[in-house]
């Protein structure tokens, strides 16, 4: 993977079929494309995107709103999995927060996701919380997490 493509890059209206596609293929309550368009237009929104031969292959939103992240979103195709293309986007979230300010980074996880609780761990994140039946297809709960941030970017870290 290039430092282009670890970095990615901001999405753009041409982005939102290939987003709801992605959201739609790997969320079982997917956003529509509308859903993408408006966080186009928030501007406490970062959108960003990964792409592989000009295909979206990975995608992640976050709010900065005041000194606190959310990760909303992240996500990779499936056939790009285990290439190092969510560890670069969630590390990206990362890195904006923190050069916002930010003092922390809160996102919820369905509680049935091993793959994405065992990332996030690894990134310093912390269960703080269980939301009951928060998700409906499937019905699952949500774990909700946090990392405190230093004001040091996490490309310096070995995370």
């Amino acid at each position: 993977m290039s430092a282009a493509d670890a970095v990615g890059r901001p999405a753009t209206a041409i982005d939102l079929p290939a987003l709801a596609a992605l959201d739609a293929a790997c969320f079982g309550n997917p956003w529509s494309l509308e859903d993408y368009r408006q966080e186009l237009t928030r501007s406490f929104a970062r959108l960003h995107v990964v792409e592989v031969a000009g295909v979206l292959v990975g995608m992640s939103c976050s709010w900065v709103v005041g000194d606190e992240a959310h990760l909303l979103r992240i996500a990779t195709s499936c056939g790009e999995r285990r290439r190092g293309r969510g560890r670069a986007l969630l590390r990206g979230v990362l890195d904006h927060a923190t050069a916002a300010g930010c003092q922390q980074v809160l996102l919820e996880v369905a509680s049935s996701n091993e793959a994405a609780l065992a990332l996030y761990a690894a990134f310093g994140f912390v269960p703080i919380g269980r939301r009951n039946g928060y998700y409906a297809h499937p019905p699952d709960d949500a774990i909700v997490m946090r990392r405190v941030l230093s004001h040091a970017p996490s490309a310096n870290h070995s995370d």
